[in-house]
């Protein structure tokens, strides 16, 4: 049934683009150059494993969007969801039993921790892994994006994953890291946005302390952050701009981690302050990545470290909505960083990509160049529009260089109901690319169905500000990216705990940290960071 209703679906589709002269037409999917006269014989199955799928595993029917992909690649696509708390343990379980799906998206080269860096390398020790083909003249898209990060070859001169490119240009990775902010209760305790770390610890001991919604009871919490892993990203352009916890800079010899650094100790001290003082949330240490935002859409929370992204603020409205009866707009605004020692303003840049594809060994020359060709449609300009609007003459028309949308959507919901409309969307949307480029900061009717109006105007007049004042920050991406050694004792996790144990401590910070760092180099921290050296150099 479901290859008839795509033999159909085409039947109908090369009826409409043959209509006579006169004839009202019905726009047609266009395919990119690519893929002009490119046939594929043999009909394979592909099976893809990617995060929180589970409704598209579960649909009683194939939609259109995943109807005509598989039409036009000649494959039938086996989706498998993982989730986000244990997709890391399922592969290494899949990995063992060889039983990998043939494509699944991983964090391994791109995430903070070195042990999920090093996990690309036991794949690939283990066989479980197939490289890509080095010749890639006929997947432009791909073949430009891996000259890109040329770096990210392995052992043996090969690549092994497809990174899924985040921001396409380093402003835009400012909007990674914001601080919201309840500007109403800005208003009520007479506070202008801070121009220090002085005034952000005034500010927010202020919210903690001096009741800003009225109540007359001491209920309201200062700071907190979405995610403790991302403790201070924001926070610390203004005290320490290099110094992100998780990042690596350049020093006489060679890259070291940020938080070996003098600079840090001024974040272990300013942070121990906001602490002792009130102003960070007195249990930040202890709650779920989950309960800061709930804290602040509740109505409990002045300042919130999070993203100024316009689909991060969307879902923040929403949830603001389900609780609040001021409009969100009214009552936050993104807060703009304040100025760091030197007088200058700094914002964040990111990785360029987050998570990438890997292809299991399983994956022969035949289905890889199907898999090449599928991800070079999901990068090009049609792929694009195919995942971002739908189906073109039936969810919108693209006339002047113009999208428009035919569904009735009200803003902020396209995303959403194209979802229900295609399941297949939880897949595609991103399967290739994270789709970060400037025109989802650009107010217009396609932007504003998918993520709403408010939320683009504020992230568009974030990224504009920190464009005009603010100098990105420069990260030693090449050598973040390439895959780290494995370690117990230097992880992300370890650092982050150790940070927080100053931060709660009761002797003196700098004692504490001088502390933990002496433990790391007894522990052979000089033999680690001298070994990772010596791989980037290699």
């Amino acid at each position: 049934m479901k290859r008839f209703l795509c033999v159909f679906l085409l039947f109908s589709i090369l009826l409409t683009s043959c209509s006579s002269p006169g004839e009202e037409e019905t726009a047609t999917i266009k395919i990119p150059d690519c893929l002009e006269g490119v046939t594929f014989e043999n009909h394979l199955t592909i099976s893809i494993s990617y995060w929180n799928i589970q409704k598209l595993v579960n649909a009683s029917e194939t939609d259109g969007i995943m109807a005509y992909i598989e039409d036009l690649f000649n494959i039938t696509i086996e989706p498998m969801s993982v989730n986000w708390n244990d997709y890391k343990d399922t592969y290494q379980v899949l990995a063992a039993t060889k039983s990998l799906p043939d494509v699944f998206s991983n964090l391994t080269i791109s995430s903070n921790d070195s042990n999920d860096s090093a996990s690309l390398g036991t794949l690939i020790q283990n066989g479980s892994l197939r490289s890509i083909p080095e010749d890639l003249h006929n997947y432009p898209a791909i073949e430009a994006l891996l000259e890109q990060y040329d770096y990210l070859r392995y052992e043996g001169g090969n690549h092994y994953v497809l990174p899924r490119i985040s921001f396409v240009e380093d402003i835009l990775g400012s909007s990674d890291a914001a601080m919201l902010v309840r500007k109403d209760w800005m208003e009520t305790l007479g506070i202008s946005a801070p121009a220090s770390l002085d005034e952000f610890i005034q500010m927010i001991c202020a919210f903690a302390n001096n009741d800003p919604d009225g109540n007359g009871i001491r209920d309201t919490i200062g700071y907190n952050v979405n995610s403790r892993s991302v403790l201070g990203k924001w926070v610390i352009l203004g005290i320490a701009p290099e110094c992100n916890i998780n990042t690596w800079i350049q020093s006489d010899n060679g890259f070291i981690p940020a938080y070996l650094t003098d600079n840090f100790k001024k974040v272990v001290v300013a942070y121990r302050q906001m602490y002792e003082e009130g102003g960070l949330d007195p249990d930040f240490y202890t709650k779920k990545s989950t309960d800061a935002v709930d804290d602040f859409v509740r109505g409990s929370l002045g300042a919130l470290e999070y993203k100024s992204s316009p689909s991060a603020l969307l879902e923040l409205e929403r949830q603001w909505e389900l609780h609040q009866d001021k409009p969100f707009d009214e009552c936050v605004s993104v807060l703009n960083i304040f100025a760091a020692e030197d007088g200058n303003y700094y914002s964040n840049t990111s990785n360029p990509f987050w998570s990438e594809t890997l292809f299991s060994s399983s994956v022969d020359d035949e289905k890889m160049e199907r898999i090449l060709y599928l991800f070079e449609f999901l990068l090009s300009d049609e792929g694009t529009a195919l995942v971002k609007y739908g189906l073109e003459g039936e969810d919108y028309t693209y006339e002047n260089n113009e999208y428009h949308c035919l569904l009735n959507v009200e803003e902020g919901s396209l995303i959403a109901t194209l979802q229900e409309k295609y399941p297949s969307l939880l897949l595609f949307t991103s399967l290739a690319s994270w789709g970060g480029d400037r025109s989802d900061f650009t107010p217009g009717e396609m932007t504003n169905l998918r993520y709403g109006e408010t939320a683009v105007a504020m992230s568009q007049n974030a990224l504009q500000w920190n464009e005009q004042y603010t100098i990105p920050i420069k990260r030693a991406n090449d050598f973040l990216l390439i895959p780290k050694d494995q370690t117990d004792l230097f992880n992300a996790e370890s650092i982050e705990n150790d940070f927080i144990r100053v931060i709660i401590g009761t002797d003196d910070p700098l004692t504490m940290w001088n502390s933990i760092l002496s433990n790391y180099y007894a522990n052979g921290l000089s033999d680690y960071l001298a070994a990772q050296n010596a791989k980037y150099n290699q």
